[in-house]
């Protein structure tokens, strides 16, 4: 089982581990598609932009922006090419003339160059964190700057510091040249105009500054600590989900895994000889229909074993007696110089042959018929010259029996079934009848309830209710009137019950009303054997 794990395991992990990478490069990805996106819209603005801006020289380029900038959309901005740190990629298309984005501050921002000059438009997409940050910070700076304002200068540094005890992140006051020294140029500028300045380091770690009024000092303030879980909130969600599919994984498979290893336990004793074993497992298991395969293979297996030792032990037990019967013919008939006597034994040794010989076509017939069921070719079949042919074919020998037969139902002409098969059926009840009846015989053809029915009475003396269950199994025969001397080795009942089977039917003995046995074979009108009128 914790093979299987691994590798489900392994599959969620793979399948996790793509959809981080895809959606970490998303952004890269389709970063040209953005830009195209970015420049259809922006050009009919940047044509007019730029149309305004051709009329007027470079010094006069940010007043008419402020003008662009009323009414408190995202203000645009005019930077210096050399100020722009980005790859050499996109400032050489920057300098080709075309529209390119990149994030800054965790915003998309546009940059296009101005008229082939040494300036670039820029302009924000959205709102950037930066522009956040500025904003949220500007109250808390002016509250700094108003409480430091009301006290002289040389207590401003012992006032933040006790200020910074009631923040949860760093405040503190630093030198207007030692404050230039930790930001870029480009933050420089926002710095000396009042407006609050920003540096990040890495991804985490961000500081804001601010100039205190005119003076010569600015207060800082940052990094900020964000929680644990802001911070690892996606990676979280991902192994949340991965849990959950794990979990809901392991309840599936679990089951599957029990069942398995049952079937497994099952197979393994019973290849090592247990064939009593069998595997229940419930009908709501995946495996329930792989288990009854399973089950009714050992049921045919152990069948057949079954089957294979009783007719070792039968076969041994039957032709034990003629060979010894054999035996002693052949020494009496060595030892013996009378010719009559001689003759006696050459004709009881032909008998014993004849005997052994009907007996091994008899367990020849069994050991077929023991096999899988046949493909039977059910077959619609007129019943009275059928029946008609068996009945004579019963009769050869003992002419002094009557053998009558009738189809009940002037309407019952025929019927579906496989007429070899069954004709061997009742060929042997009728042997069987033959053997025990004094002078009659009865076969009844009928078909009643969805069932078609072959009876066969005999007034001979009849089975004992004790004894009508065994009498069809393999070499069975019973003591007194049905003994030894009538012939037969018990094979015609059992081969008679197993073709009535593969007609999805059965055979049954009862007290005939001619005073002897009764033997009826029943199997369904059924879509393999309906009756045709």
């Amino acid at each position: 089982m914790g093979r299987v794990f691994l590798k489900l395991y392994s599959i969620i992990a793979i399948a996790v581990l793509i959809y981080v990478i895809g959606a970490s490069n998303l952004s890269t990805i389709l970063h040209g598609t953005l830009e195209r996106y970015y420049g259809s819209l922006s050009r009919g603005t940047i044509y007019l932009i730029e149309k305004q801006l051709a009329d007027l020289p470079p010094q006069q380029w940010p007043a008419l922006l402020d003008t662009l900038n009323r009414g408190g959309g995202y203000p645009m901005r005019i930077l210096p090419i050399d100020s722009l740190e980005f790859p050499d990629a996109m400032m050489e298309r920057i300098n080709q003339g075309v529209l390119v984005s990149s994030e800054v501050h965790g915003a998309d921002y546009a940059y296009r160059r101005i008229l082939n000059s040494k300036w670039v438009l820029e302009f924000p997409l959205e709102q950037s964190e930066y522009d956040d940050d500025r904003r949220l910070s500007n109250s808390t700076f002016n509250l700094i700057e108003m409480t430091l304002q009301a006290q002289p200068q040389s207590r401003w540094h012992s006032i933040v510091a006790e200020l910074d005890k009631q923040f949860s992140f760093p405040v503190i006051l630093l030198k207007m040249k030692n404050a230039e020294s930790d930001i870029s140029s480009s933050q420089q500028g926002v710095l000396k105009n009042g407006e609050v300045a920003q540096k990040e380091i890495g991804s985490d770690t961000q500081f804001l500054y601010r100039r205190i009024g005119s003076t010569a000092y600015v207060a800082r303030i940052g990094p900020f600590q964000e929680p644990l879980t802001l911070d690892y909130l996606e990676f979280i969600l991902l192994l949340v989900f991965a849990l959950l599919v794990a979990l809901a994984l392991l309840f599936w498979l679990y089951p599957l895994w029990r069942d398995l290893k049952q079937l497994r336990v099952s197979a393994s004793a019973f290849g090592q000889g247990d064939f009593n074993i069998r595997s229940p497992l419930s009908r709501r298991s995946v495996l329930y229909q792989l288990a009854e395969s399973f089950n009714g293979m050992a049921d045919r297996i152990q069948g057949l074993i079954s089957s294979h030792k009783e007719l070792t032990n039968a076969v041994s037990h039957e032709l034990r007696t003629p060979i010894a019967r054999l035996r002693f013919g052949m020494e009496m008939l060595q030892s013996s110089t009378d010719e009559a006597a001689r003759k006696r034994f050459m004709k009881s040794m032909n008998t014993d042959i004849d005997e052994l010989d009907q007996l091994v076509a008899e367990l020849l017939t069994y050991a077929r018929f023991d096999r899988d069921k046949p493909t039977l070719k059910f077959q619609r079949q007129e019943i009275e010259p059928w029946l008609t042919d068996i009945i004579r074919q019963s009769q050869t020998g003992r002419d002094r029996l009557s053998i009558t037969y009738e189809i009940a139902g002037n309407k019952l002409k025929y019927a579906r079934f496989e007429p070899k098969l069954l004709a061997r059926a009742v060929g042997n009840l009728l042997q069987n009848a033959r053997r025990y009846a004094q002078t009659r015989i009865n076969v009844i053809f009928t078909c009643d309830d969805g069932l078609f029915q072959i009876t066969i009475d005999d007034d001979g003396p009849g089975i004992p209710k004790h004894q009508r269950e065994s009498i069809f199994e393999a070499f069975k025969r019973l003591d007194a009137s049905r003994g030894r001397n009538t012939g037969g080795y018990g094979l015609g009942l059992s081969i008679a019950q197993r073709i009535s089977r593969w007609h999805d039917g059965n055979i049954s003995v009862q007290d005939s009303p001619l005073g002897g046995a009764r033997f009826i074979i029943r199997w369904p009108e059924n879509e393999h054997s309906p009756a045709d009128g």
